[in-house]
This record gives C-alpha cells, structure tokens and sequence, in this order.
C-alpha cells in the first residue's frame, strides 16, 4: 500500500515544498501591504469572513493548496538528459568541448566499453604507438561523448522500456529523479528567499545561498545517479536506445568503425 503512494507523494512532494518557500517569499515582500482584519474591505474583507468561516484547519488546507499551485507553476522539471536538451549547440572554449554527459565515470566507462565490444566507436590508441596523438584522443572522447549523449537523448523513452522491463529498477530511477526535482528546485527558491531577507532585513542572509549550493549539488549527484541507472540497463541489455538500433527512423550508430 505505501510503495503504491510512494510516486504519487513523490510527484507531490517538490512542488509543495517549493511553493511554500516562494510563498512564505512573497509574504515578506508584500506583508505591509496586507491590510489588518479592523482595516481590511472589499476582497480583503472577504477573504477574512471566509478565513473566519472555514477555521484554521480551512486556512491550512488552503494555503497548502496555494503553494502547490505556485510550485506546480514554478518547478522546473530535471527529468535527467531529455531530447530537447540533446540537440543544443555545442559550445567550444579553447578549442576544448564541454559536452561530456551528466553520468559518473563509471557508467560512463561502462558504456563506452559496450559500444566499443560492438565496434560502435573505434577503440583508443594503445600508448607509445605513431598514431596515439592528443588530437586522436581528444577526436575519440568526442565521439564518445556525442555517442552517450544520443543514447541520454532518449531517457523519456528508455524509462518507459525500462518501466516494462524491469519495475525495481525503475522505480530507482524514478526515485532519484524525484529527489534531483526537490533538491535542484528547493535550492532555485532559496535563492530568491535569500534575495528577499538580504533587501529587507540584513546583507548577512546571503549566507543563506551555502544551503542553496550544497542543495544544487545534491541535486546533480541525484540526477547523475538517474542517468546511472538508464546507462547501466543499456550495459546490461535489459532496454536497447533506438540510436544503437536504428528503429523508427533513427540514424544507428554504425558498427565496425575503423581507426
């Protein structure tokens, strides 16, 4: 019964927590503007009556459901690498790419060890020889990475093959979504409560933002982990990437590629 409401209080829980941060923002913002029960008329005036008239169990449930709206509006959805985030330009600052994928090196040596098995990248030059250059290296981690990056490309499809193929897997990976979602989004609305405390009460806030950083960082390290676990169910050929077999249309990757 819990696991079966563990995705649902999952899906919950980062908006709702989120949203109460930027509305307990907002209230700091705007609090002196918020006429007092004896001053309040019009909409004011009602929202008091109505406030008095559902009790504080009312207000609770109300406000709670106001910060989910604002988080729902306001969360920013981390689903791992997608394939709107795949075809981005590539951006090249002295002459190095930063385009290596968000997966540890582990995962990352896995893979490239698989598409290497199935002579779908050329295999590295061993030390020492002629043709062990930086720039072939440099031309071979490249390849990898747009490689890996392909196959990232597809999460949204590969977690549901993974779904079918295997549900305690998934449900790791869906977990550590779930937890890079909360993290990265709790520290995004730290940051602008930490903007808010810092104009109006002390410059001292912006200590605030180490909580925010440490967040984000824990938000990445989750969000690595989420794309672990797609790279190592392609490893283990439990969910096979339609860039590797070339279905619906999709260019494969070739195989016996030469050096």
């Amino acid at each position: 019964m819990l696991a079966n409401l563990l995705p649902g209080l999952r899906d919950v829980r980062a908006p709702l927590s989120t949203g109460c941060i930027w509305l307990l923002t907002l209230w700091l913002i705007f609090e002196d503007r918020v006429p007092t029960p004896q001053q309040a008329q019009g909409v004011w005036a009602s929202v008091y009556r109505l406030g008095g008239l559902i009790g504080p169990a009312g207000v609770l449930a109300s406000g709670a459901f106001l910060a989910y709206l604002i988080g729902a509006m306001l969360t920013v959805r981390v689903v791992t690498v997608n394939a709107r985030e795949a075809p981005k330009p590539f951006a090249f600052l002295g002459g190095r790419t930063a385009l290596t994928p968000r997966v540890s090196r582990f995962a990352y040596d896995d893979l490239v060890s698989f598409l290497h098995n199935q002579e779908r990248l050329p295999r590295a030059e061993p030390e020492g020889t002629a043709l062990a250059t930086p720039e072939r290296e440099r031309g071979a981690r490249l390849v990898a990475n747009l490689t890996v990056r392909d196959i990232l490309g597809e999460t949204r499809q590969l977690r549901t093959k993974l779904l079918i193929a295997n549900y305690d897997l998934f449900n790791e990976y869906d977990r550590a979504v779930a937890e890079a979602e909360f993290r990265k989004n709790v520290a995004y609305a730290l940051l602008g409560l930490t903007a808010a405390l810092s104009w109006l009460q002390s410059p001292w806030w912006v200590l605030l933002l180490t909580v925010s950083a440490l967040l984000y960082v824990a938000g990445v390290g989750s969000e690595r982990a989420a794309n672990d676990v797609i790279v190592q169910s392609v490893v283990a050929g439990l969910i096979t990437p339609l860039s590797i077999t070339g279905a619906a249309g999709v260019p494969a990757i070739p195989t016996g590629l030469t050096q």
